[in-house]
């Protein structure tokens, strides 16, 4: 065989064997409710954003026309009051918890906010107050565009 061959032969060789570059944890850090959840706790169903490595990272939103793409609320998504969450390993189930103040007039007896607690387990939300299931994604960055409500 000749050089040049060889030397061609020895660069398909290792660009097959080669893996694709893996993305950095930043790249995808965010778990979102692919579609707006239930939670049990208020009418208007909600999209969530969980960022595991952060023990007070939890973000919601209402959902655009496209779902949890977009967002009809804003100027941008809502980090949540007294958002909590807890990993007990990679394969444990993920354990989100936070505050959602409702729009109740002072002294109506209603309460001001209601704790939403969801779980995330096998690639999906799930709510503890209503038991609906949606499926997450993962998202790089909570930049959402807004959009008006699919009503």
């Amino acid at each position: 065989m000749r050089p040049p061959a060889v030397i061609l032969l020895l660069a398909v060789a290792l660009a097959a064997c080669r893996t694709a570059p893996r993305s950095t944890p930043e790249a995808r850090r965010y778990l979102v409710t692919a579609s707006p959840i239930d939670t049990g706790v208020m009418s208007q169903r909600l999209c969530v954003a969980v960022d595991a490595g952060d023990s007070h990272g939890v973000w919601w939103w209402e959902p655009g026309y496209a779902g949890c793409s977009g967002r009809s609320t804003g100027p941008d998504v809502f980090r949540a009051k007294s958002g909590n969450v807890v990993t007990a390993g990679a394969s444990a189930p993920v354990e989100v918890g936070f505050r959602l103040q409702l729009h109740t007039a002072a002294g109506s007896g209603l309460p001001a906010f209601v704790d939403v607690r969801l779980t995330i387990e096998n690639g999906a939300f799930r709510a503890a107050a209503s038991g609906d299931t949606v499926a997450t994604v993962r998202r790089a960055d909570l930049e959402l565009p807004e959009q008006p409500p699919n009503r």
